[in-house]
């Protein structure tokens, strides 16, 4: 795992958007998944200011979520899927077909996992680039500490950490109590996976990962270990503790 601290969050979140951008000028139908959560917020914003600039077109791309909040969907203010809407998809050009979002409050979830994972297939069988961001606990989209990592999407019970931390995206309490997420099998193909980790909170937990020098299902983080073509990018507060 390639692994680079730059000197800002901005700097970080500018060269995925690069990257991404570049790599969609060399294939215009490329499958795209960025977490829903506050660390992708750079990287939307570098990637809408390139779509407004004439420098990025994703009519011919796809682009499909991780993972929602049970009993949540993309209707759902603050859900998952709406947080991707609402900071990324309604500004940039993606054909609606294009685009699949999770629903989580369907009642056949089996059903609702195997038609994502028929999305990802019928755009190509992969995700060609992945940004992941690290949970406090060290989850993965909702893969949270003790998942196999070879179980693909799923059902989740959520650990007490993200239930806490998760009530930052609500401006009033949510009961989080499941989730329904690709699993660590699924974002293992990727072609190019980012981890994208930012701020002094998350310095001890990416000491953790980096001292573990393999992948440890009680750390979802630490799972890159196994990826090909995969990089772990941190601004200088959340590397700080890197020697």
């Amino acid at each position: 795992m390639d692994i680079q601290i730059f000197e800002s969050y901005d700097l970080l979140s500018e060269e995925i958007a690069k990257e991404i951008t570049e790599d969609l000028n060399k294939n215009p139908k490329q499958l795209l998944c960025i977490a829903a959560g506050h660390t992708s917020l750079g990287v939307f914003k570098y990637l809408i200011d390139a779509y407004k600039a004439g420098k990025a077109d994703f009519s011919k791309a796809s682009f499909v979520a991780m993972d929602e909040w049970l009993h949540m969907s993309a209707d759902t203010p603050e859900s998952c899927g709406n947080f991707l809407v609402e900071n990324f998809l309604k500004y940039v050009n993606y054909a609606p077909e294009n685009v699949r979002l999770w629903d989580g409050t369907v009642a056949d979830t089996d059903a609702e996992c195997q038609d994502v994972l028929q999305f990802i297939e019928n755009h190509g069988g992969h995700m060609d680039y992945l940004v992941l961001g690290m949970g406090m606990n060290g989850h993965l989209a909702l893969n949270e500490p003790g998942v196999d990592f070879n179980v693909s999407a799923h059902i989740c019970c959520l650990d007490p950490v993200t239930q806490k931390v998760g009530q930052k995206y609500f401006t009033e309490g949510a009961s989080l109590t499941g989730g329904i997420t690709l699993g660590i099998s699924d974002f293992k193909k990727a072609k190019r996976t980012v981890l994208a980790v930012n701020g002094a909170k998350k310095a001890e937990l990416l000491k953790k990962v980096i001292d573990a020098k393999k992948a440890v299902n009680q750390l979802p983080a630490t799972a890159l270990y196994d990826f090909e073509n995969a990089s772990l990018y941190c601004d200088y507060e959340a590397g700080a503790l890197i020697s």
